[in-house]
């Protein structure tokens, strides 16, 4: 029964995941105006936010359990390709279900000047107002309260990392900084 339950926990951690990058796409087309129709997902290539965090980066964070990362689906628009991958812990785990941990990144990497802008102006007027400063990555970069996020703007890529308990509010910066620290010399 444990293991049914942890199992139904991973699977709603890997939905919530790539819930988020639809959102997170979504606003983006809504602030620049571009027709849902421009954006297409495609399911050929692999998700460039797996190819910097990967399955072994899981396991060092989560546990020889992680499972979880191969999403192949990425979206798409004229300026933006935006890939998540997310891990969790797996069903071998003998964790209470209120504390299991996921870590998840989502990538937004532009693809014309308009992209770089948008990424840009995430950093700047439409940065959060209850976000904090957070230095020694990238070119900017700020912890979201809200989310549970960092968000790394390197080289017009913008990196949201979350990595901690499910539930945003109990996230901390301390802990995503360690997911930080494993994946910025591939950002």
């Amino acid at each position: 029964m444990r293991r049914t339950w942890l199992y139904l926990v991973a699977v709603i951690l890997i939905a919530a995941a790539a819930i988020v990058a639809v959102i997170a796409v979504r606003n983006f087309m809504e602030h620049k105006d571009i027709p849902a129709q421009s954006s297409k997902t495609l399911i050929t290539k692999p998700a460039k936010a797996c190819r910097i965090f990967t399955l072994p980066d899981a396991k060092k964070l989560l546990g020889e359990s992680a499972k979880g990362g191969t999403n192949p689906a990425y979206t798409s628009s004229a300026d933006l390709d935006v890939s998540t991958c997310s891990y969790s812990q797996g069903q071998g785990t003998s964790a209470a279900v209120s504390s299991l941990r996921s870590a998840t990144l989502l990538l937004r990497e532009p693809k014309s000047a308009s992209g770089s802008s948008s990424n840009r102006n995430q950093f700047g007027p439409l940065r959060p107002q209850n976000s904090q400063d957070v230095s020694g990555y990238g070119d900017s970069a700020y912890w979201d309260t809200q989310h549970g996020q960092l968000n790394i703007l390197k080289n017009d890529k913008w990196y949201i990392l979350s990595f901690g308990p499910v539930t945003p509010a109990n996230r901390t910066l301390e802990h995503t900084r360690q997911l930080a620290d494993l994946l910025i010399i591939r950002m």
